[in-house]
């Protein structure tokens, strides 16, 4: 099969009224069939992949809706974040997610990132404490969690974070002051020693300088840039991408995106943490297990009837079946069994088109008509095929105690 003459839309099979999520959802039902290790085409996958990859994305999505063309360029920067590499202050980033930073995210919540890395460390100033000697390379990281819903897990999200980042002021370089003079009254010192007469004794004391406020120097002007703070705040934008099948509790780390503080050489990374969203109606059903978590595993209640004649079912808020999943189960499903259903998990990290495997837990719930109904016909009808089978016990009929009552 070939794409040539289709536009993108058509390689998936939708149309410019779908939503990303919907295009991603459609990308995945096809990989499942044209991936190569299915005996799919491999030049046709590629182009549902770089269909899915275009349309997935708002902002290249829109240039190609615009112009009818593709952002190669931009497709070709894949796994760099935007804007990093060449931003000052910002090398490049070690220990970074596998999936890359492609550009185009969207942040579909509100998120006010200021506090966590704007003022981290409060609200620096020019002190008496700036000319000592730092005390460290690096603080301590900043960690923070972000739930996603399970259907972000199984199709992928991308996520716009505003970091709010305090740095030190290069006009002045982080003195405050466009033009300063030493202090004539502490002689450039800091501080000022003088002798208090308390009767016949002298005292010697020294104390801060509060013409300079013990910094050695006077400001003449203040640097404006930084309103004399001797900090600038710019505002950069982390990109996080979460590939389908991402491990909960997947930690994203930015190296040196903190603000800066006297007390380092350097700024302190963030670590942004991935972990299930609580409120996701989803994990009420699902549990993700496996060694990679590719694994769904649910329980599904039955009745005495369902667990003996078996039924189909419907699985709800399956993140790949949004019509539901309808599965059979078969007659004799007794508590606790559990069956498989091949493929029908989690999508594998790194592998397009293959997904783990759906584990499903039997509970069965007698309803009081089924069990009055089985004691009433039960025996009359099972007992011909079960009868040989049950045990038998070398007693006369006198010694058998029958008067038992249902106590739960």
């Amino acid at each position: 099969m070939s794409g040539a003459g289709k536009s993108l839309y058509d390689i998936l099979g939708v149309t410019k009224n779908n939503t990303c999520n919907e295009i991603k959802k459609a990308f995945l039902k096809l990989a499942k069939v044209h991936h190569p290790d299915k005996g799919g085409n491999p030049e046709h996958f590629k182009e549902i992949t770089r269909a899915n990859d275009v349309l997935s994305d708002e902002k290249r999505r829109k240039m190609y809706d615009d112009f009818g063309v593709t952002d190669e360029q931009q497709q070709g920067m894949q796994g760099m974040p935007p804007g990093f590499s060449g931003m000052p202050g910002m090398p490049g980033m070690p220990g970074m997610h596998p999936g890359g930073m492609p550009p185009g995210f969207s942040f579909p919540f509100e998120f006010n990132m200021n506090d966590l890395f704007g003022n981290m460390f409060g609200n620096p100033s020019v002190g008496p404490n700036r000319g000592q000697q730092r005390k460290g390379k690096k603080p301590a990281p900043v960690i923070q969690n972000i739930g996603i819903t399970l259907e972000q897990f199984y199709i992928g999200h991308n996520i716009d974070i505003k970091n709010n980042r305090q740095s030190f002021c290069s006009q002045c370089d982080h003195t405050g002051a466009k033009l300063k003079e030493v202090c004539k009254k502490c002689n450039g010192q800091g501080a000022v020693s003088q002798i208090i007469q308390m009767g016949p004794m002298a005292m010697h004391t020294t104390g801060p300088c509060l013409d300079c406020q013990g910094r050695g120097e006077r400001i003449i002007e203040t640097c404006k840039p930084c309103n004399g703070t001797g900090f600038s705040t710019d505002q950069r934008v982390i990109p996080i991408k979460i590939v389908p099948g991402t491990r909960s509790n997947e930690t994203f780390i930015f190296s040196e995106v903190c603000s800066d503080h006297p007390a380092y050489e350097r700024p302190g990374d963030a670590h942004i943490v991935i972990s299930e969203d609580q409120n996701d109606p989803a994990y009420k059903v699902f549990k993700r297990t496996g060694t990679n978590q590719q694994d769904l595993e649910m329980h599904v209640t039955l009745s005495l009837s369902e667990s003996l004649i078996g039924c189909v079912i419907q699985i709800d808020r399956h993140p790949g079946y949004d019509e539901g999943l309808f599965v059979r189960i078969p007659a004799g499903s007794f508590q606790n069994d559990v069956y498989c259903l091949s493929g029908f998990g989690m999508p594998l990290f790194g592998n397009i088109g293959k997904y783990g495997d759906l584990y499903i837990i039997v509970d069965v719930a007698i309803k009081p008509m089924e069990r009055k109904l089985y004691s009433e016909k039960g025996k009359e009808l099972l007992g011909a095929h079960f009868e040989d089978k049950v045990r038998t016990v070398q007693c006369s009929d006198d010694l058998v105690q029958g008067d038992l009552f249902l106590f739960k």
